[in-house]
């Protein structure tokens, strides 16, 4: 391979060099532990820098800044912020795919994306009014976001098939630990100033950046890749479910499970207090406990069901048992009267929770349109499956909880294992991957 130019301004010690032979040798070639180790925490940095703001900070900033309207304000930002988080991951995603830096087609997005969000971070935590507040975390989304379709590709990029089912179990875990690590981070940072939006910002960006300095890209030439003008971008984001059947069912089958999945997070609070009795105080003790097992069954599960899948060479199977599973947990939980039906309930629907993120990114990388120059863009679509049901869910419960009066949670939770059991259903129709 040719010598680097020593003006050539690098990331890491990369070949500048192109072409389609260098790319497919480089996919080629075997991930060791370092790399993977990298990438894992690299995904969990930029979870831990969206996630500690979305489940903790955002909202104590807001409180801060509108006491009497906080939870309208909330739903706002959050709302708002939903929806520039679901655009911006398919986009920057093919943006990804188009790029002809000489640092890859990935680093540029990973390290800018995550960069930016510091900046929108700080913006937040200097914010005067709620404007400034839903304009930095609308900017927050669109950043991370654009790190997050980057790194996800990867894993078609670089990962063989035979290591998928192992490093999509690793990654299935990021978001619990990221959850648990950014709460741990809120109490050393303390619940005010602008510590609690940069500290989980910046370890995001060192992680990245130490897994950036590793990745090595092969840069694409314009000639390897489509021509697009800006106003053929949003045309080119459309993958034709009929065309790309497997990939459809996959998407559907994830967002049926996620639709299943919302039901439960959102309406956990309010089952613990309409349906068991208990008070506010006394429930948000419970949430803790809940939250804790429903994460120790996702981590187990994910590395579980990812190294088992890529030892037996099958991935529909886990999926197909995992909605199963999930949908299993559900009817626990609606048929429950106490707190040990709905804590075993929760363990359930976390070990099928766990099973599925554990093989689902390595079961759609393989079912991907176009992988060669499409792939940033296929798992950014994919992950529309994760955000929508967030906005699905609360849209729909009302009817179910309507049923017979009103607070009807065995619907709602009947409803919701229905939804993994379609899922599951859907699954069996891929027909591209074992």
């Amino acid at each position: 391979m040719a010598t680097p130019r020593p003006d050539a301004p690098s990331l890491a010690a990369e070949p500048p060099e192109s072409g389609p032979e260098q790319a497919r040798r480089l996919t080629g070639q075997p991930v060791g532990r370092l790399f993977v180790g990298l990438y894992v925490l690299a995904i969990v940095g930029v979870w831990v820098a969206l996630l500690t703001p979305a489940s903790v900070t955002l909202a104590l900033r807001i409180a801060d800044l509108d006491p009497a309207g906080k939870a309208s304000s909330l739903a706002l930002v959050t709302g708002v912020g939903a929806i520039f988080a679901m655009v911006s991951n398919p986009v920057f995603g093919r943006l990804s795919d188009l790029c002809t830096s000489r640092w890859g087609r990935r680093r540029p997005f990973m390290v800018g994306g995550v960069a930016c969000g510091v900046v929108s971070l700080v913006v937040i935590g200097i914010a005067p009014s709620i404007p400034i507040v839903l304009l930095g975390w609308c900017l927050t989304q669109v950043a991370l976001n654009a790190a997050v379709a980057a790194l996800i590709a990867v894993l078609p990029d670089r990962v063989p098939e035979h290591r998928r089912g192992t490093v999509s179990g690793l990654m299935g875990m990021t978001n619990q630990v990221a959850q648990v690590a950014g709460t741990f981070l809120v109490q050393f940072t303390g619940t005010r100033g602008l510590g609690m939006f940069v500290v989980p910002a910046v370890i995001g960006l060192v992680l990245v950046l130490a897994f950036a300095c590793y990745l090595k890209e092969v840069p694409k030439t314009r000639a390897e890749l489509p021509r697009l003008s800006w106003a053929e971008l949003p045309r080119s984001l459309w993958i034709n479910p009929l065309r790309h059947r497997d990939f459809a069912w996959a998407f559907l089958s994830r967002f049926l499970v996620w639709v299943g999945k919302s039901l439960l997070l959102t309406y956990k609070t309010y089952f613990l207090m309409d349906h068991l009795g208990y008070s506010s105080a006394r429930a948000a003790a419970v949430l803790g406990w809940t939250m804790l097992i429903l994460g120790i069954g996702v981590v187990v599960a994910s590395n579980v069901a990812g190294w088992l899948s890529d030892l037996v060479r099958r991935r529909k199977v886990f999926i197909i048992a995992a909605s199963l599973l999930f949908g299993t947990g559900m009817v626990v939980i609606a048929t429950s009267s106490t707190l040990t039906g709905f804590l075993v309930g929760v363990a359930i629907a976390g070990i099928g929770q766990g099973t599925y993120v554990g093989v689902d990114y390595a079961l759609v990388a393989s079912v991907l349109p176009d992988r060669e120059t499409g792939a940033a863009k296929g798992m950014g679509v994919f992950n529309i499956a994760n955000a929508l049901p967030q906005t699905v869910a609360p849209a729909i419960a009302p009817l179910f909880l309507a049923i017979g009066g009103g607070h009807n949670y065995a619907a709602l939770y009947l409803s919701a294992a229905g939804f993994a059991i379609v899922g599951a259903i859907v699954a069996q129709l891929i027909r591209g991957v074992r």
